[in-house]
């Protein structure tokens, strides 16, 4: 580019151009099922982003609550009503069937991997802690001065 500064002309001149995505990109945005966000024309219409969800999570999804958060089960019926086991069976059966039907429709899955704890470590390390800590306090006491006249260090 030239060192020339662009007069006012010149600047409002220049003008943005979208292209359409290359056919590869339109490929896999159809496969992933993907819906543009709303732009600034749609935006404040009543359709606007119609098929754009920003969070597609049910909000009544059991499947994507952790198990504490989940609500209480209780039974007062125990020939009709679902117990604990009962509701975990049918969750599974669920989650199967969900990952079954997104593998047919070739959509890709990434899962967040599960932290394992291994407890062995953990108290070998809360034992070290301890034992470290006493030994700081053995040493923080050693260099105390005294001035009582029975107790000289």
């Amino acid at each position: 580019m030239s060192g020339k500064k662009l007069k006012y002309k010149d600047k409002s001149s220049i003008r943005f151009v979208a292209h359409e995505d290359p056919p590869f990109i339109a490929e896999i945005k159809e496969k992933l099922g993907y819906k543009p966000p709303p732009t600034i024309e749609n935006k404040f219409s009543t359709s606007a982003g119609e098929g754009y969800v920003e969070n597609d999570l049910e909000e009544d999804d059991l499947l994507q609550l952790k198990k504490e958060d989940r609500p209480q089960i209780v039974i007062l019926d125990s020939a009709g009503d679902l117990t604990e086991n009962d509701l975990e069976k049918e969750l599974e059966k669920k989650r199967t069937e969900e990952d079954r039907r997104k593998i047919e429709e070739r959509k890709i899955v990434f899962r967040k991997p599960v932290k394992r704890k291994d407890d062995h470590f953990e108290t070998k390390k809360l034992e070290k802690r301890r034992h470290t800590g006493n030994n700081n306090d053995v040493a923080s006491n050693s260099r105390l001065l005294s001035f009582s006249d029975g107790q000289d260090i």
